[in-house]
């Protein structure tokens, strides 16, 4: 699906850009690719916006930096402020799941300006995860288990690839998500998201206050996440001054766009060009 390449901030940039009006950013998170939203694209397209949906640096078509500092959440804003300039776009709905929904929450609240609706499944506000419970750092102990350069690879690897695969547990892409970590540089790449931003070192740095959320924002969270619990994402609305909407998706994996496609798209076609906060009563637009 990949129709387009630009050379932004250092990197290549795949990205689909197909459609016409307001634009929509679609972003992935691990390990994924632009792959993950060929159930929203043409429900969007089809809806009158123009969806652009990159391969995020390190993954699928795009270029794979093998530096830990390449990744930080800061470079990667830096990635879709030039990919949106060279796009010629001021102002888009972002959507982001996973790493792209935590990259959507940083993009809402740095580029305020630039962020029309956010939508993010998955991941809450930053703010939520600064001191995580007990219970989300026992879901979350494959991070500790990425942040090893080379000896992780390794691990994962091992024993065709046996561990990663029951890190995933079948969910999602899994099968391609085997070929696509396989390619040169690919593994490393991915796993420098963790290293970067998520590695133990950086829950002893001092933490700054986060400028609120500005933008109309949908939180959407499934019962079966084993990765991310429910209170991250519930309690993110206290972080959001503009409208706030929370959806739990029932019987679906942490692969929410792959596992409930058309709730998703329901819930993003039916939120997209409101202004109704969390509390009103819900005029979805017919699909």
């Amino acid at each position: 699906m990949i129709n387009k390449k630009l050379h932004v901030n250092g990197v290549d940039i795949a990205l689909v850009d197909e459609g016409e009006g307001d634009p929509v950013l679609l972003l992935h998170g691990f390990p994924d690719s632009h792959h993950l939203w060929r159930n929203q694209i043409p429900a969007l397209v089809d809806a009158g916006y123009r969806v652009i949906a990159p391969d995020l640096r390190g993954f699928g078509e795009s270029s794979k930096p093998q530096e830990i500092e390449a990744y930080s959440l800061r470079t990667i804003i830096n990635d879709l402020v030039a990919l949106t300039q060279a796009l010629d776009i001021q102002k888009a709905h972002v959507v982001g799941h996973d790493w792209g929904a935590a990259v959507a929450w940083m993009y809402a609240f740095l580029m305020p300006r630039r962020v029309d609706h956010l939508a993010v499944l998955s991941v809450g506000h930053p703010a939520t995860s600064i001191s995580p419970s007990l219970e989300q750092r026992e879901k979350s102990w494959y991070m500790l288990y990425y942040q090893f350069p080379g000896i992780s690879e390794q691990l994962l690897r091992r024993n065709g690839w046996r561990l990663f695969k029951q890190i995933i547990g079948g969910e999602g892409d899994h099968a391609r998500y085997l070929r696509e970590l396989a390619k040169p540089g690919a593994l490393t790449a991915g796993l420098n998201w963790y290293r970067a931003n998520r590695s133990p070192a950086a829950e002893l740095e001092p933490q700054g206050n986060f400028p609120p959320v500005l933008a109309p924002t949908l939180g959407i969270w499934s019962s079966g996440d084993k990765a991310l619990t429910e209170e991250g994402m519930a309690e993110s609305g206290r972080h959001v001054k503009g409208p706030w909407r929370y959806e739990r998706i029932e019987d679906a994996s942490h692969w929410i766009p792959l596992d409930a496609p058309e709730k998703v798209n329901e819930l993003i076609l039916g939120f997209l060009g409101t202004q109704e906060p969390a509390g009103a009563t819900r005029r979805r637009r017919r699909l």
